[in-house]
């Protein structure tokens, strides 16, 4: 998912470039388990300051359920908008000045190379639900036993007691 945008940084503001996708990103976060590769298209827009990329993709990922700590995949989608910086000025070489709001997975390096990786890892991450169910009606693991109650049922008695706030049902 690199780009060299020399010649794109040659051309006037508004000049696009389009570019299909599929990527594996298996090696994009240790903590990230993907399950497809990542398919879509991206556009590539002369701005003033550098280049604007925009463009959809989408991909699966392996999550645990949050109630019974099954793994399970998830399809992820995600829209990038996001303007990439030259460091280096592509007519005299110079080394450009850096904005107050740079950040380094937005900048185009020294050869030319735009790097969308970093930028796809955050936008996956941030992608993902908080607490991911495996489906709606998920019933959870036994709190006694630890079995999973989807799979399997458990002969466990269930003591009010033991629950938590349970001195708050006497009161109703």
């Amino acid at each position: 998912m690199q780009y060299n945008v020399s010649q794109l940084l040659k051309q006037p503001t508004g000049t696009t470039r389009q570019y299909p996708i599929e990527a594996d990103i298996s090696d994009l976060d240790p903590e990230l388990e993907v399950a497809a590769p990542l398919v879509g298209s991206i556009r590539l827009i002369r701005t003033a300051k550098g280049i604007l990329v925009t463009g959809g993709l989408h991909t699966e990922v392996w999550v645990n359920c949050r109630r019974c700590l099954e793994p399970f995949r998830i399809p992820v989608s995600i829209t990038l908008e996001e303007e990439f910086r030259p460091t280096i000025d592509i007519n005299t070489g110079a080394t450009l000045p850096l904005p107050d709001d740079d950040e380094e997975a937005t900048r185009i390096d020294a050869h030319h190379t735009l790097d969308l990786r970093e930028v796809v890892r955050q936008s996956i991450l941030l992608a993902l639900p908080p607490f991911p169910l495996c489906r709606e009606d998920c019933k959870g693991l036994c709190p006694q036993c630890g079995a999973n109650l989807n799979t399997e049922t458990c002969n466990c008695e269930s003591d009010s007691a033991d629950l938590p706030l349970s001195k708050l049902r006497e009161l109703l």
